[in-house]
């Protein structure tokens, strides 16, 4: 056993080792079809590798849209694509070694200690604004078009420090696509309308369990759940605001009038609470989602067991869709009806993830006009269709996907598709187009229903945007949030089962646990993002 123990650390260590001399010493095998002169100049790029890439490649480099970009600008891309499931690991290594490619592309809001700004101190990354105007005319005009969108990608001072992936330029297109789905033929079968109200969902979800919908003479029949990779149910309601929203609140930190607030030190809270304990006493909430088993609960949808839940617009609507589930989105639930649902799920058309230079890169102009590319119409049009002629065609001045895409003879899903060709599907340095979301993640148009007229009817002024926070402040966060969250997680699942039900004393802990200080640390945060130009 100990031999084994060891034998696997060994093994570790190899694969650890191999991975960083790659980065120092690049071996990388193009595709036959690619010819350089000895003379090309190289750029080494650390980006993870997407798994619907990787069904059909095993470098971002076979993408058609590079194989174009490096044609057309004369250079050589050597992608670094750390294994599946170990990208932290490595790109932490990489860092620690400062072993550094030329580009890395990275979350450096949420996944570098202190943020972007700290990227910057560590002599990690380069600061681009004197590069733009020159370098990166593309990204600098598209820029100074979209104010809006340059206060979201620079720090607090005014710095660029990467190439943002962006979601296009239609928030209520390519931001919401998380949200209620139902069992619309139940809701037939039973007689009902498609729940509003909070007290909407109480009665449909009590028929669902009650009244046999599926037609099997067994009382089988669970009324909600939840389709989401996490861990606990709580980070569903986070990201979605779903039924907490109803009361104008969120279940961790958002902003009213320019005030931060934490969700459970909100006196409505209670009643969010309350609702989801009435919900789990007459069985109308899947005990699944207790330990979050997503192949259990997509199981239980698959077979007529569940009859309303969260879920993703494309990943598990159009999944069910595919098998004629007769389903439909809802509305995010508001207390009286009419009312304008006041938060719902929306991310800002900023990712959060950029292509960064690092301080290794000896050709700074180069790797900028790579990535600039990416803003320029030749660079949009390949990095979101592919090739004209055979991922996409133009028609009447529009851009449409060929049937290589929406209908793949090799039986890909149009995503994996088009992640041949292009990279509209995974993200990265470019604004996605608006025809990738309408026509590939709403193929159905019970998907382009719940987008144009149901999960974007949401208010949503009360979220936060991306904020960077000092060094100081990303530590002393993480130490109270740490604490918090693995305190938050227990409680959360006890006061929803009714196993706990004083929520005083529930904020008094995390009071204890120096949320406030929380608070205001975001408040600080906030208020310089406020002041950003």
């Amino acid at each position: 056993m100990n031999w084994f123990k060891s034998s696997k650390k060994v093994l570790s260590l190899i694969v650890t080792i191999a991975f960083t001399l790659s980065i120092v010493i690049p071996v990388f095998v193009l595709p036959s079809s690619t010819a350089y002169a000895k003379s090309t100049p190289t750029l080494t790029y650390f980006v993870r590798l997407d798994p619907k890439v990787a069904t059909s490649y095993n470098s971002y480099s076979s993408i058609a849209a590079y194989q174009l970009l490096q044609k057309k600008l004369g250079v050589k891309i050597v992608f670094k694509h750390p294994p599946v499931g170990g990208e932290t690991d490595q790109f932490n290594l990489m860092i620690a070694s400062r072993q550094l490619t030329d580009i890395i592309e990275w979350n450096w809001v949420d996944n570098y200690p202190g943020g972007p700004v700290k990227a910057m101190l560590d002599k990690v990354i380069i600061r681009l604004n004197d590069y733009l105007p020159k370098y990166a005319p593309n990204l600098n005009k598209y820029l100074q078009q979209h104010p809006d969108i340059k206060k979201l990608i620079i720090t607090d001072d005014g710095d660029v420090y990467g190439f943002p992936a962006l979601r296009g330029n239609n928030p209520k297109i390519a931001c919401v696509y998380y949200g209620p789905q139902i069992r619309n033929d139940w809701l037939k079968k039973l007689g009902l309308k498609e729940p509003e109200t909070v007290d909407d969902w109480y009665k449909v979800l009590k028929a669902f369990v009650t009244k046999d919908p599926n037609g099997n003479g067994k009382k089988d029949e669970r009324g909600f759940s939840i389709l989401r990779n996490a861990s606990n149910p709580r980070y569903a309601f986070d990201y979605s605001s779903f039924l907490v929203g109803a009361w104008g609140i969120k279940t961790d930190f958002f902003q009213v009038n320019g005030k931060v607030k934490y969700g459970p030190l909100e006196p409505q809270y209670k009643q969010f609470i309350a609702t989801l304990q009435k919900w789990w006493k007459e069985g109308l909430i899947d005990p699944d989602i207790l330990t979050m088993n997503q192949k259990v609960i997509k199981a239980n949808v698959q077979n007529d067991v569940i009859g309303a839940w969260l879920g993703l617009l494309s990943g598990d609507m159009g999944f069910f869709l595919n098998l004629k589930k007769d389903i439909i989105a809802t509305k995010f639930p508001v207390l009286k009806k009419g009312e304008e649902p006041l938060l719902g799920q929306a991310e800002f058309l900023f990712s959060r993830t950029s292509a960064a230079i690092t301080t290794a890169c000896k050709n700074v102009p180069l790797a900028m006009k790579v990535l600039d590319w990416g803003y320029s119409k030749e660079g949009y049009e390949a990095f979101n269709y592919g090739v004209l002629g055979k991922s996409y065609i133009k028609k009447d001045g529009k851009v449409y996907y060929t049937d290589e895409i929406l209908k793949n003879p090799q039986g890909l899903s149009a995503a994996e598709a088009l992640a041949k060709y292009a990279r509209a599907s995974i993200s990265g340095p470019f604004a996605q187009a608006d025809e990738y979301y309408l026509q590939i993640q709403m193929m159905y148009p019970q998907q382009k229903e719940a987008i144009m007229e149901k999960w974007s009817y949401v208010k949503n002024d009360r979220l936060l945007p991306p904020l960077s926070f000092t060094d100081e402040e990303s530590k002393r966060l993480a130490n109270i949030m740490n604490t918090v969250n693995t305190y938050y997680d227990e409680m959360f699942l006890r006061l929803m089962t009714g196993k706990a039900t004083n929520v005083d004393a529930f904020v008094k802990t995390l009071k204890q646990m120096k949320i406030d200080e929380a608070i205001k640390i975001y408040q600080q945060a906030y208020n310089r993002w406020k002041k950003r130009k």
